[in-house]
């Protein structure tokens, strides 16, 4: 069950790296004002860094991910800190996006991580009802986020068990949205 949980997790990691392209059209529009994290931000939209780091962050936590062998509150809060290392900036930033729809989705799958952070102290306490609650909250949203990015701007993986992940997480994502609709 963990293997699996962990797997998931993998591939909602692959998802967000490979969603660095963006289909987007700029706008034009810039705002001066604005202070950023890398110098991606200030040669590309927010819309297309967005994507550039998702897709980074993914991979790294992949990368870690493959070295663990169990499950446990201090392995996952790292998986999480390594994506949110790429991607806390964009926390409530869904409005500065030039596409609203990748502003909401990105949105939506950083919230997830917070609240999947904000829960792993019970994956040491009570491993099933930290799993359940996970996956009724926290990879849902998650997957669901990962599908709508990768049907906004196709998001793709160098390394082929990356973009399988990815595709595992974007299948899920999917099915989520359908049951919600």
């Amino acid at each position: 069950m963990k293997k699996l949980f962990t797997l998931l997790l993998s591939c909602m990691v692959v998802f967000g790296l490979s969603a660095c392209t963006n289909n987007n059209k700029d706008t034009g529009q810039s705002n001066p004002t604005k202070q950023t994290d890398t110098p991606t931000q200030t040669e590309q939209s927010i819309d297309e860094a967005f994507y550039k780091d998702f897709k980074t962050a993914l991979e790294e936590r992949w990368k870690i991910e493959e070295n663990d062998a169990e499950l446990t509150t201090e392995i996952y809060t790292r998986y999480v800190d390594t994506e949110l290392k790429y991607l806390s900036k964009y926390e409530h930033k869904e409005d500065s996006f030039n596409n609203h729809e990748i502003g909401e989705a990105a949105e939506d799958y950083v919230e997830a991580l917070v609240e999947g952070k904000q829960m792993a102290y019970l994956i040491d306490k009570d491993y099933t009802k930290w799993h359940q609650e996970y996956e009724d909250e926290v990879f849902e949203e998650s997957t669901e986020a990962i599908y709508k990015l990768n049907a906004i701007k196709k998001i793709t993986f160098e390394n082929e068990e990356n973009q399988k992940k990815f595709d595992r997480l974007v299948k899920y994502g999917e099915e989520y949205s359908k049951r919600d609709d």
